[in-house]
């Protein structure tokens, strides 16, 4: 897969040719991968879009078996003899994405040892003969007899195919396992090392993404998203070359179906597709860098320490778009938590303060404001509310005046439902309030002191402010449950509501 694209100069275009393996099913009790066909599929469309490669020089193998691959292998040292026949370079790209083991890979109820494996693609008569496997303990590879390891991004780029021999490159190091990502959809270094072929491994900024590029991206880019993962993953690179030029795998310029879209901040940027077929891409790159990806409507993230970034982009056909991150809106903590948009974030905690109004624990007593001061537990199912508030009525009649002081606190969850910058909820709270009720009048009435259990739905609705701030409306009726001077308990619907303003501190 890395060396997708060949760019030749002057010299004559060489014979490139492709083999992909990807193989979901593993033997025994392993479990079925998710996306080690969908990862080959890929590779296919950008080698084929950015690399030069003739679709009919490209084999894609969904769950062959052990024979069916070196079959294919076989046919195409044919092929790469006949063009050397002919006086023409060749290459050889062969990409795995599945089980393995420190012996073998795992095709279905097959086994394709790693050594014939290595010696298959050894046999195959051309210039220069790339490896490229995704799989557990694919490391094993690069300590085969024949290939060298060394310490990665030591060679030197160039246009051509002078460089003669084996590449070998795998997606852990001896004894690891290769993990997939679902944030990411495939699996992670498949993932980094695509997007660095689509143009964010262009460190030069020249348009061309070389084999010492790609691999440096994809290499970086797995160790940053499995550092916080069991097992840390360290991509392999072994080689056996004579000569000292490097090879050029894509070029941007050379897309003629993909869009363009640059970034005008360094960072990492999110990519989610409006097109199902099209896939989600992470890159890291600097300011200017540029990466080649399907037409149509874009979601665009970034992730950044107050907040996450988010806007929208419609690239053409053929067209270019530059995007900058003056240009995205701020998505709060609470909604980047409860849509599960951070894989390194699961809880942001809020405070909140307002005004609410409460309706009467009794039927002749009016409603009354009161302060509510709260906190809030934001999770992906739902969020948790905590509300305490408190206020004074008075209601004055022709017998007596009567003052109520109330403070109650409440518990809810809640289900909210981002539609942008706005968020409707509904939930359930339930809740206790301490009434305290003091009476003036001719007669004799002394002091009443007593508790109110209440639980009601809840619905309210935000509009995010920034990155940190929101505001909340919400409110509902409750039916509160009380205690008569005779001792007897009356229920009563009390409707309430508030406006608070939220901070998330964490």
């Amino acid at each position: 897969m890395i060396v997708a694209a060949l760019a030749l100069g002057a010299h004559a275009a060489p014979l490139r040719m492709a083999v992909l393996v990807g193989s979901n099913q593993g033997r025994g009790a392993e479990a079925d991968l998710l996306y080690a066909e969908r990862d080959a599929e890929r590779m296919a469309e950008v080698l084929t879009e950015l690399g030069g490669f003739d679709a009919e020089d490209v084999v894609l193998l969904r769950s062959p078996g052990a024979e069916r691959v070196t079959d294919v292998l076989e046919e195409m040292g044919r092929r790469a003899s006949w063009a050397r026949s002919q006086g023409d370079e060749a290459m050889l790209l062969v990409y795995y994405s599945g089980h393995a083991d420190a012996g073998a890979l795992h095709l279905g109820t097959t086994d394709l040892p790693l050594p014939a494996f290595k010696r298959a693609v050894e046999r195959v008569d051309a210039d220069v003969r790339l490896m490229l496997v995704d799989a557990c303990q694919s490391g094993e590879l690069t300590r085969l007899k024949g290939a060298s390891q060394v310490e990665p991004f030591t060679i030197h780029a160039e246009d051509r195919i002078d460089s003669e021999g084996l590449v070998i490159i795998t997606a852990s190091s001896p004894g690891e396992d290769a993990q997939e990502s679902d944030r990411l959809e495939g699996g992670v270094f498949t993932h980094h090392l695509l997007a660095g072929l689509v143009g964010a491994a262009d460190s030069s900024g020249d348009g061309a993404v070389t084999l010492t590029e790609a691999f440096r991206y994809g290499y970086e880019g797995t160790l940053r998203s499995t550092s916080s993962a069991p097992v840390v993953q360290h991509p392999s690179y072994a080689f056996d070359l004579r000569g000292s030029d490097d090879l050029v795998l894509t070029r941007l310029d050379g897309a003629q179906r993909a869009a363009r879209l640059t970034f005008a901040d360094g960072g990492t940027w999110v990519l989610l597709p409006r097109d199902a077929r099209a896939e989600i891409l992470e890159v890291t790159v600097p300011p200017g860098g540029s990466v080649a990806v399907a037409p149509g409507e874009w979601t665009v993230r970034r992730r950044e320490p107050e907040a996450l970034l988010e806007g929208r982009v419609d690239l053409e056909r053929g067209g270019s778009a530059t995007v900058s991150r003056a240009e995205l809106d701020p998505v709060p903590y609470g909604t980047t938590v409860r849509r599960g948009l951070d894989e390194g974030r699961h809880a942001a905690l809020a405070l909140s303060a307002g005004l609410g109004v409460v309706g009467p624990t009794l039927p002749e007593l009016p409603s009354s404001p009161e302060l509510v001061v709260g906190g809030r537990m934001d999770l992906e199912p739902v969020s948790l509310l905590l509300r305490v508030h408190g206020g004074h009525v008075r209601h004055v009649n022709e017998a007596l005046t009567l003052d109520q002081d109330r403070a109650g606190v409440d518990l809810g969850a809640v289900k909210w439902m981002d539609v942008g910058r706005f968020a409707p909820g509904v939930g359930v709270q339930v809740g206790a309030d301490l009434v305290r009720q003091r009476y003036q009048t001719a007669g004799t009435a002394p002091d009443h002191v007593g508790a109110v259990g209440r639980i009601g739905p809840w619905l309210g609705a935000e509009l995010l402010a920034s990155g940190r701030t929101s505001l909340s409306l919400g409110g509902g009726v409750d039916v509160a449950l009380y205690r008569e001077l005779d001792g007897g308990f009356t229920a009563q619907p009390v409707p309430h509501g508030s406006l608070q303003g939220v901070v998330y501190v964490r």
